[in-house]
């Protein structure tokens, strides 16, 4: 089927689509900042400056002032816990490219580190349109980039702690801006922003200064204010918001903030230290209650401490057998009914309670550990379908993992010692290992075949591979990006995208699975445009797997 000579001409190629209609995908780590755009990136970055494209933040400042919320600043606004699947994320901007300034939306998915707050972040850049004369007014508040907040506040630290005076930084930002945003529309926002500044102005005393950064993060200066007091001065500008309802052109709202506080010279010298000690609160504020205000007290090191030892207690949960497998259901899009599970990894702690799984995989792959567990979740796997004879699952192997011949022989060790086990395994491969290590994961994709489990390409649709390239590998099933069908109801050209790959699939002759699928629209146009399968939080969330017991349970 795959080598089928009428079918030598290739009709599409996913990349060439993707940059037909002006979108490329990101990986983007948080804390180390590295950017990763889809091989598409120069079609549609192009003539973006030298050295913007591969880090978070110098990629941030091509973004206009006031001009739409960065994506920084859309992930820690977007609300809801990761449960394994991530959180998403949507916000539009005005960018500057080279000589071009555009309008971009960009929506994607970040996942939760070992502390629960994002570490990475999956997702979609769509130009839009180029920025008008008329698009951009000029704004009548103060509004800068976090470097020139940065600066200021180092001259006014200067200047304080000189006559031995505090300095207190309120980091605010609006609450579930997201849900505005999708309610009211992007002016809209635009008009509650403006007021929220006027409403805090009003409050503020005369010495006082207030600088708007980042979209939806404001920031609140205090010269000589005591520590006892910094609550009951935050709460005032709390209550200031959310006294009444504003009067948007799109109707009214009622907005809150959250406020997270930190104070120098108490707790820092330096001006950068001081406002990420207040970013770092307000993150813990939006944890709490509305009207909760949370003063950083010190740097935190219990998080660096965990971060740096989490490859030990990755060791320890293998050598204690605690690492457990969730899974999550793969249901067929006609009728709905269960087809099979999605198999994930889960490091269980030694007080029952689960490490956040978004920055597991990393986390292995640097440490070198992702062989071992790799090799546990086989076993767990093979040893949770011979309990259950009527499960069928799925299972994700790492690059590495698919090129190594340990891991292949324990595979049909499995396959062989157990009866009809093959039958009801499906392998995951990602685009990225078809590509790195052709040849070799060619040969290891047809020595699964042999064993009799179906292959599935995992996450396809970034544009890593051609079709003429996929024809090569005897592929079952390909698992659509979840960051296209995500956003689906809003976006004609990821509508667009998404049925031509689906029309790819059916040209290859193969069974589709639509990743992310989070409302009930998504689903009836995925199945109306003939997806096989649906998984997401519509059809069911992953839960860890018992085998054999009569219930499963949330799996964090």
């Amino acid at each position: 089927m795959f080598n089928d000579p009428r079918r030598s001409h290739d009709p599409v190629d996913p990349k060439d689509v993707l940059s037909s209609i002006g979108e490329v995908v990101y990986t983007w780590d948080l804390p180390s900042d590295d950017l990763r755009w889809g091989p598409n990136a120069s079609d549609i970055l192009g003539d973006a400056q030298a050295g913007t494209l591969n880090k978070g933040l110098a990629f941030a400042r091509l973004l206009e002032p006031g001009a739409g919320r960065s994506r920084y600043d859309a992930i820690m606004d977007a609300s809801g816990a990761d449960l394994g699947d991530g959180v998403p994320y949507r916000t539009r901007y005005a960018v500057l490219l080279g000589e071009r300034k555009m309008w971009a939306e960009d929506t994607g998915r970040w996942f939760a580190g070992i502390d629960g707050t994002p570490v990475r972040a999956r997702g979609v850049l769509r130009l839009e349109r180029p920025v008008t004369d008329t698009d951009l007014g000029a704004p009548s508040y103060t509004i800068c980039d976090r470097s020139a907040l940065v600066q200021r506040l180092d001259e006014l630290m200067a200047d304080q702690m000189a006559a031995d005076r505090s300095v207190v930084v309120l980091a605010a930002a609006i609450d579930d801006l997201t849900r505005i945003n999708d309610d009211f529309g992007h002016e809209a926002t635009d008009e509650i922003l403006i007021a929220v500044q006027e409403r805090l102005r009003g409050v503020m005393r005369t010495r006082d200064r207030l600088m708007r950064y980042s979209s939806n993060r404001f920031a609140i200066i205090l010269t000589g204010c005591p520590v006892g007091q910094i609550e009951t001065a935050a709460r005032r500008f709390v209550r200031a918001v959310s006294k009444s309802a504003i009067e948007t052109t799109r109707g009214v709202a009622l907005a809150r903030i959250r406020i997270g506080a930190a104070i120098a010279p108490d707790l820092t010298r330096h001006s950068g230290a001081l406002l990420t000690a207040a970013e770092g609160a307000l993150l813990d504020a939006r944890r709490g209650s509305l009207e909760a205000v949370v003063v950083a007290r010190s740097a935190s090191p219990a998080v660096i401490s965990e971060t740096a030892s989490m490859d030990l207690d990755a060791l320890g949960a293998l050598n204690e057998r605690r690492i457990r497998m969730a899974r999550q259901p793969i249901v067929r899009a006609g009728d709905r009914s269960l087809a099979f599970h999605e198999g994930l990894v889960r490091i269980e702690r030694p007080d029952g309670s689960y490490f956040a799984p978004g920055d597991l995989l990393p986390m292995l792959e640097r440490r070198g550990l992702v062989r071992l567990f790799d090799h546990r979740v086989l076993e767990l796997s093979a040893a949770g379908l011979v309990q259950e004879p009527s499960a069928i699952l799925s299972i994700n192997v790492s690059p590495i993992s698919l090129t190594d011949p340990v891991w292949l022989d324990a595979f049909r060790l499995l396959m062989r010692t157990h009866a009809g086990l093959s039958e009801r395994m499906i392998v995951e491969v990602t685009e990225t290992a078809t590509i790195s290590h052709a040849q070799e994961s060619l040969r290891v994709i047809h020595a699964i075949k042999d064993c009799g489990c179906k292959v599935a390409i995992d996450d396809f649709g970034a544009g890593h591979t051609s079709l003429r390239h996929l024809r090569e590998f005897p592929i079952d099933i390909l698992k659509l990006d979840g960051a296209f069908t995500q956003n689906l109801a809003r976006s004609t050209d990821d509508r667009f995208f998404v049925r031509t790959l689906l029309d790819l699939a059916q040209h290859l002759g193969v069974e589709t699975v639509a990743e992310w699928v989070d409302t009930e629209a998504a689903a009836r146009m995925l199945t109306d445009w003939g997806v096989t399968y649906l998984q997401g939080h519509l059809t069911g969330a992953a839960e860890i797997w018992a085998p054999g017991a009569t219930s499963l349970v949330r799996a964090a």
